[in-house]
């Protein structure tokens, strides 16, 4: 097997618009750089992946569209082995459009797109011959379920510390290495998976907030050439906010966060066993999936707030949506799922904030022992709650541009993966 690492700077100008509050924020500083990661790989036959992840809140469906393509172009391989996400970063670049809280720039949406083309040709042309291991570790610290079921009954995302409440499900533990070594033993990078939202840091700098803090360990752990090319799982309703403890709430915590993780790598890593073989193959579909329509209730609702002078912001926003899907009627969303057999493990790819309970699904249902999923991969659907979670109080489920598909979308998704993984 060969491989190829290659990093790039993708920060922005300062004053930029930063995606990712129900408020407007502008770029007035930056903690960390914010960086696309991407892993070339090609097996003795031919055959190639490219799998990258960019620090940016999402990628947007047409530039990621566009990306795959060209890379797919200039390294003659298949556009469905072809794998780009999303950390999710909330303190990243002006990437999309949300309501008046955020703004896309269409410019550098132009600039993303072409370093991510420029890593996977760079990551190819600097391949070398390495080894594959693979490891499966576990932390129940780092994440934290969000949606809870109060006292009385009713549901609630972030529901805030203290209160009789219990977590709706559980969290998905699992961080999967795909160790990489060079032919020598010394270490090269790694594909890394974990599943929490990347909210963790707040304000008007750029961040690339826990991830970028794995970097960070891993690489004074390794050395500088070290990359790891980490890919956030299927983390819609789950962030750093321990509403049973409070445990979060102290300076810089996604740094702890980050450090935590890198501690189980670098164990993880120890332990990783050599992948079996060295298939690469990939599969991906394209569904047209249903918009939703408000409720008679909901539509009431926004008329008393659109006429009331003194409404948030917040609530014009979700009244303002909720009549534009009327006007719209039934749309229909092109979404891509699509499935990556890299040696031994397999990487399930979504595009959209994907509950963690579908992990579960497909970790359970699929045939093979080493899984990874990628949450916000090749775009962006919005949000992809379980059906059981579409109810009132419910942040992930309330219409809007950002969570807008009906509530069958992850089954039929799931489904659909489990079919291409049997291709492969």
């Amino acid at each position: 097997m060969k491989c190829g690492l290659y990093i790039q700077d993708i920060t922005p100008a300062l004053g930029s618009n930063i995606p990712g509050q129900l408020y407007r924020r502008t770029a007035e500083g930056i903690r960390e750089k914010l960086y696309v990661h991407t892993a070339y790989l090609e097996n003795e036959t031919g055959e190639k992946t490219v799998v990258a992840s960019a620090d940016v809140i999402l990628l947007p469906d047409a530039m990621a569209e566009e990306a795959r393509s060209e890379i797919a172009g200039k390294l003659a391989m298949p556009k469905e082995n072809i794998m780009l996400a999303a950390t999710h970063s909330h303190t990243a670049g002006p990437v999309w459009t949300w309501g008046d809280f955020a703004t896309e720039d269409t410019a550098y949406i132009a600039f993303l797109k072409q370093r991510i083309i420029d890593t996977a040709v760079l990551a190819a042309a600097q391949s070398r011959p390495v080894t594959l291991s693979w490891g499966q570790g576990s932390d129940n610290q780092i994440a934290h379920y969000r949606d809870f079921v109060l006292a009385d009954g009713q549901y609630k995302t972030n529901p805030g510390v203290g209160g009789e409440k219990k977590p709706f499900g559980e969290i998905d533990p699992e961080v999967g290495v795909i160790r990489i070594d060079n032919l020598d033993k010394t270490p090269y990078g790694a594909i890394i998976n974990y599943a929490c939202h990347c909210d963790c840091v707040g304000g008007s700098s750029f961040s690339s907030d826990y991830p970028g803090a794995l970097k960070d360990r891993l690489q004074k752990m390794f050395g500088s050439s070290f990359i790891p090319v980490f890919i956030n799982g299927f983390c819609g309703n789950l962030n750093h906010s321990d509403f049973e403890k409070g445990s979060h709430k102290v300076p810089d915590y996604y740094v702890k966060m980050g450090n935590r993780l890198a501690s189980e790598v670098i164990r993880t890593r120890e332990i990783a066993e050599p992948m079996a073989c060295e298939n690469i193959r990939g599969a991906h579909a394209y569904l047209s999936i249903d918009t939703r329509q408000p409720s008679a209730e909901l539509l009431e609702w926004a008329v008393r707030v659109l006429a009331d002078a003194g409404s948030s912001p917040v609530d014009r926003f979700y009244a303002e949506e909720a009549q534009r899907f009327a006007r719209e009627g039934v749309q229909q969303v092109q979404v891509v799922v699509q499935a990556l057999r890299i040696a031994d493990v397999v990487l399930y790819d979504m595009p959209g904030e994907i509950y963690t309970e579908y992990a579960r699904f497909m970790k359970k249902n699929t045939p093979d022992r080493h899984v990874m999923t990628a949450n916000l991969a090749n775009g962006c659907a919005g949000y992809v709650p379980i059906p059981e979670q579409f109810q009132p109080g419910i942040y992930e489920a309330r219409l809007c541009s950002s969570s807008k598909l009906v509530p069958e979308a992850g089954p039929v998704m799931s489904r659909k993966l489990l079919e291409l993984e049997s291709t492969l």
